[in-house]
């Protein structure tokens, strides 16, 4: 049975529904990489391995396609996060630039996504273009002192992005059953003046550098009448080095191993419950694993959970809420190696709605937060932790993502 909504009541519906979801705690982020592509999957805290809504599920679960009609869809996110660093250590070492003092950015990242379905016979084959990692920083002065003494001003700046082109299909097995495929070429960004092991500035001094990679993910899926499963496993992206910072990174910066899995369970024919698990590997990941004292950043692997609801209020009027809960990869022993890169957020909230324009075309809008987290260096760790006890790096994100989608 269908429900019958008032158009006035919509809106107090949705109001009443983000507020809700501001005010519940909750405790997450997937290290640099987004928690949702487009406003759907934003909209549920980047949960729905097991119920595909459009063509962001050809990297989610691409098994789930089938049941995807044909379709375009276009997304555009506005994230603003905003980071500190507040430098220190011992007196009796200085490494740590201590008269810096608390340093503030603000800058603001555009992110564009863009997916087709097209249904076959046997199957869907989908296609996109999707923007999926990065971030950075860009603090008035150096992190280290060494510069400093020198007159110079290198240590403070990051920037990386990472963007995929994806193909992949789905196969109809019967019964409910579908296995998928989806083949990514990777094309990376990076730029950064960091000291290296060698207390100088990296030969790169924060010029562009582009590398490409390549990878792989395959899902599974099943649909019962209420209720259906999906899993989804995405092998590392295997990135090529940089060749400009391979004094700062002589390793590849390949992107880690996942494993997504979970339910949506279709409480009323309105009202969808959606819930999945998520395991990164930063830890096999050996530039992003080993110890920052051997060249690394020292992240730790993250186990995250994320839920989410959608709720159909009226023929036109769907509204979203979820969250996802994480570990935050980076603890107090590596604080002050990481602080250029400070993917510390350990909460998010998301709210989200969307409005059917015609029977063909619709428009989403999502609403991403990210609570603060401040993590202070312990001192410790390794030598970098030692002289940089007591650095403070903190971060806290804002998303805005406007989707249109087209089906035909």
């Amino acid at each position: 049975m269908q429900m019958r909504v008032n158009r006035r009541a919509v809106l107090p519906w949705v109001v009443l529904l983000v507020v809700a979801a501001v005010h519940i705690s909750a405790v997450a982020t997937d290290g640099h990489q987004l928690v949702g592509l487009g406003a759907l999957q934003i909209g549920t805290g980047g949960a729905g391995v097991a119920s595909a809504k459009d063509s962001t599920w050809l990297l989610l679960n691409p098994a789930s396609m089938i049941t995807l009609e044909r379709r375009l869809d276009f997304s555009f996110e506005v994230f603003a996060p905003y980071r500190y660093m507040e430098p220190k250590g011992p007196l009796l070492m200085p490494m740590a630039n201590r008269f810096a003092g608390k340093m503030g950015d603000d800058s603001i990242f555009y992110i564009p996504a863009m997916g087709a379905i097209f249904p076959t016979a046997h199957g869907a084959l989908g296609v996109g273009l999707f923007a999926v990692n990065g971030m950075g920083v860009d603090y008035k002065q150096s992190r280290t002192l060494i510069p400093r003494l020198l007159g110079q001003n290198f240590d403070r700046r990051t920037k990386y992005g990472v963007m995929k082109v994806a193909l992949g299909y789905a196969h109809d097995l019967g019964d409910g059953w579908a296995l998928g495929a989806t083949a990514t070429l990777d094309y990376a960004r990076f730029k950064t003046d960091m000291l290296t092991l060698n207390f100088w500035e990296t030969k790169g001094g924060n010029r562009t550098d582009d590398v490409f990679g390549a990878g792989l993910t395959l899902g599974i899926y099943k649909e019962w009448e209420r209720f259906s499963l999906g899993a989804a496993y995405t092998t590392p992206q295997w990135m090529e080095s940089f060749s400009k910072y391979k004094d700062l990174l002589p390793l590849p910066l390949d992107i880690p191993q996942s494993v997504q899995a979970g339910f949506a369970w279709r409480i009323t024919p309105e009202l969808e419950w959606v819930a999945d698990y998520k395991f990164l590997d930063w830890s096999g990941v050996r530039q992003i694993g080993k110890p920052p004292i051997k060249g690394g950043f020292g992240w730790k692997d993250q186990h995250v959970f994320k839920t989410g609801l959608t709720w159909q209020v009226h023929p036109r009027w769907t509204v979203r809420a979820g969250t996802s809960l994480a570990n935050s990869p980076i603890d107090s022993k590596i604080a002050f190696a990481n602080a250029l890169f400070p993917a510390i957020v350990k909460s998010h909230l998301t709210a989200g709605v969307s409005f059917a324009l015609t029977d063909q075309s619709d428009i989403h809008f999502a609403y991403e937060h990210a609570f603060a987290n401040t993590i202070t260096d312990s001192g410790k760790g390794d030598l970098f932790s030692f002289t940089g006890k007591g650095t403070r790096i903190h971060l806290r994100e804002n998303t805005f993502t406007l989707q249109y989608s087209y089906k035909f």
